[in-house]
């Protein structure tokens, strides 16, 4: 009689540093999991997402503060609740997401002997960081590397395990950065999944364009009078909140819109205090704070995405929904990621205001002689063919399917089978 417990009766366990995370970027790869009859659990902080999250799987509240990461103190503390937790589950992958989350788990993992998936959500800012910042930006990575190719297989007992641990980077520069900062790594355990993906209702509309696409893809000799330029993201600093409103002040017959709301966990976050000040310096600005999917409810004929962050996101994802929707967008060079080139999209030279003028007013001359044509018909189609969300879920599942065949020994499971065996023999 086999007593032994089936790998697939075991969970897999998502890991994030908010549940706002997993809800906003995960929820496809979650469903398709449960809809192949796998048991999932997430392991994340409690926040505005987590009921909508509770009704889809089993969700374990998870105390770790963003705030806090570079807090040692309070970095041991979060460690030690998902030991504890991980011991409890027992699940047969985990799948982590942004840094401190990797850190944690790529150790506990370790030591349970449990297959895990590391994604990387942008390492941009930290990768060009100076000084002591890029110190402990290294030594996290390091520590990273060095655990995702150990694992412990008895009480005290250590072994090297190269298969046990696999990296997914959101674009090559975030790739090639780990890869020249620690070339002995396997690369076969390293892997290019371009972001969340593109949901199929910004793909699906083939037969009828969006008013913005009929009205942007039309040759005038005349520049719209209006535009409506806008801002989705975080109120970061860093992702460009005060440039935007900085162009906002010099583009006044224009109307910009801010979807997206403060971040209290963030010291680079505006304040909600701010917002109404900032709402009466400039009158043509509209902060309609966080809505789902605020680019398919645009209805401004000439809408504009402008992305100036300096964030290091691993993939912007309200610009290839932009892409796909034939909305215009105009970039820093960093939020390019690499991928996105100026044949589909806007590039700014500096991260000054008079750089993004030059890029709208560019924008403008492209729209009247009917070159913006190509761009938005050449973003559409990388956002097609390259980051829809299914294609990206069948990625991540097939990564899933290869990495647990590689690797079949745990000592979590292997003990928790034997406690199980003993038991029933008794």
């Amino acid at each position: 009689m086999n007593t032994s417990v089936s790998r697939n009766d075991r969970p897999i366990l998502v890991v994030a540093n908010s549940s706002w995370y997993l809800q906003h970027y995960r929820l496809l790869l979650l469903e398709t999991l449960k809809a192949h009859g796998d048991h999932v659990a997430a392991l994340s902080p409690v926040d505005s997402a987590t009921p909508e999250l509770s009704r889809l799987l089993i969700h374990v509240p998870w105390r770790i503060k963003r705030s806090a990461d570079g807090n040692p103190f309070s970095l041991g503390i979060s460690f030690l609740r998902m030991l504890f937790l991980v011991r409890a589950l027992k699940p047969r992958l985990v799948h982590s997401h942004t840094l401190s989350a990797n850190l944690l788990a790529v150790v506990v993992t370790a030591i349970f002997g449990v297959p895990c998936v590391l994604s990387f959500a942008g390492m941009g800012r930290s990768s060009k960081a100076k000084g002591f910042s890029r110190l402990a930006f290294l030594i996290v990575l390091r520590i990273i590397a060095l655990f995702a190719v150990h694992q412990r297989f008895s009480r005290w007992r250590w072994r090297s395990s190269s298969r046990r641990t696999a990296l997914i980077f959101q674009n090559p520069i975030d790739q090639l950065f780990f890869q020249q900062a620690f070339p002995n790594f396997p690369l076969r355990q390293v892997h290019l999944i371009p972001g969340s993906g593109v949901p199929a209702r910004y793909l699906s509309a083939n037969s009828m364009p969006s008013l913005s696409q009929q009205c942007w893809s039309q040759i005038a000799p005349n520049a719209p009078h209006c535009c409506q330029i806008l801002f989705c993201g975080r109120l970061l600093r860093s992702k460009g909140i005060v440039t935007f409103l900085d162009l906002a002040a010099l583009l006044v017959d224009h109307p910009f819109i801010v979807f997206g709301g403060v971040d209290p966990s963030s010291n680079d976050s505006l304040l909600c205090n701010d917002i109404p000040i900032l709402q009466r310096q400039h009158p043509n600005v509209t902060f309609a704070g966080s809505q789902p999917d605020p680019l398919l409810r645009i209805d401004h004929p000439y809408p504009i995405l402008l992305v100036p962050s300096n964030y290091g996101e691993g993939l912007p994802r309200a610009l290839v929904e932009a892409l796909a929707l034939g909305i215009p967008v105009i970039s820093s060079r960093a939020a390019t990621c690499g991928i996105f080139s100026d044949s589909m999209i806007y590039i700014a030279d500096g991260d000054s205001p008079g750089d993004y003028i030059r890029c709208f007013d560019q924008l403008l001359v492209d729209h009247a002689t009917g070159c913006l044509r190509s761009r938005l018909k050449a973003g559409r189609a990388l956002a097609q063919d390259q980051f829809s969300e299914i294609a990206i879920v069948q990625q991540t599942l097939s990564l899933y399917r290869k990495h647990e065949s590689d690797h079949t020994q745990s000592y979590l499971l292997g003990k928790d089978d034997a406690r199980l065996h003993n038991w029933l023999a008794q």
